[in-house]
């Protein structure tokens, strides 16, 4: 019998070395197939959580399960995509992405190369599959990470504030990209990690609203999926939304000037 959900995190607290807790007793939840945000100051222990999910970090105590299976190590069930691409410099687009496919796939390079061909088209950069990171936009390593994710054909999708580096025009056309293709046949679960409201509210379909290293808020998203940013902006539900989590963040900004 399948698990539930896809990602359960039980009372979590984690410490760097002798520093104070980053997560405190963090406990959270997301179905399979579902989009959820987490959204939250820098310094929250956002980034943290991510990484104790795609098993990077080990918690200090407490229990991370995905799929209903305890997360002792890094899987190619999770894919990650974090703010610096994280590329091989010495590989081509191609390259770099059917690695990703041909390790977690257990296929042959040739077998590799076709679908690593098959996601660069998925993400508009096929023409572009012999160039090395260096030769191209930081958009467009961006979206070669996420060729390379979709490539693992991993069912849990972590996101690390992968777009806060980008002009505004890329952001918005890559924020369309992942939810087109997170949402495309079965869907994948996503956990995406921001401090940017309307990108949360953009992407996700809960929000899970994080300060002091645990959960605080968890907010519903009243949009569906196909979802088009310029048909939700207008709306009299998102400029609630937005202002509610704004609300939230200046709370959060008043109860950490307090504890100082």
């Amino acid at each position: 019998m399948a698990a539930p959900f896809a990602i359960e995190a039980e009372n979590i607290y984690f410490s760097y070395a002798a520093e104070p807790p980053v997560l405190r007793g963090l406990s959270m939840r997301a179905a399979r197939g579902e989009f959820v945000c987490v959204l939250g100051h820098s310094g929250c222990g956002k980034s943290t959580l991510l990484n104790i999910v795609m098993g990077l970090l080990r918690p200090s105590s407490g229990t991370v399960r995905v799929n209903g299976d305890e997360i002792r190590g890094p899987g190619t069930d999770r894919a990650i995509v974090f703010q610096d691409y994280s590329l091989f410099p010495w590989m081509t687009a191609l390259g770099n992405v059917a690695f990703a496919a041909r390790h977690a796939r257990k296929i042959s390079k040739a077998e590799a190369a076709s679908l690593a061909g098959e996601y660069l088209a998925q993400v508009g950069l096929y023409g572009d599959r012999a160039k090395y990171p260096h030769q191209l936009s930081g958009g467009m390593r961006q979206r070669v990470a996420i060729a390379r994710a979709l490539a693992m054909d991993a069912g849990t999708w972590l996101f690390d504030e992968p777009f806060s580096a980008l002009d505004p025009r890329m952001r918005r056309s890559l924020q369309t990209l992942v939810g087109e293709v997170a949402k495309r046949g079965t869907g994948r679960t996503v956990l995406f990690v921001t401090h940017n409201v309307d990108e949360a509210v953009t992407l996700g379909e809960r929000i899970l609203f994080m300060d002091g290293g645990a959960i605080r808020r968890e907010v519903p998203v009243p949009f569906g999926y196909p979802r088009v940013h310029k048909e939700i902006t207008g709306t009299r539900e998102y400029f609630s939304l937005v202002s509610r989590l704004a609300e939230y963040f200046c709370e959060a900004g008043e109860r950490r000037a307090a504890e100082r």
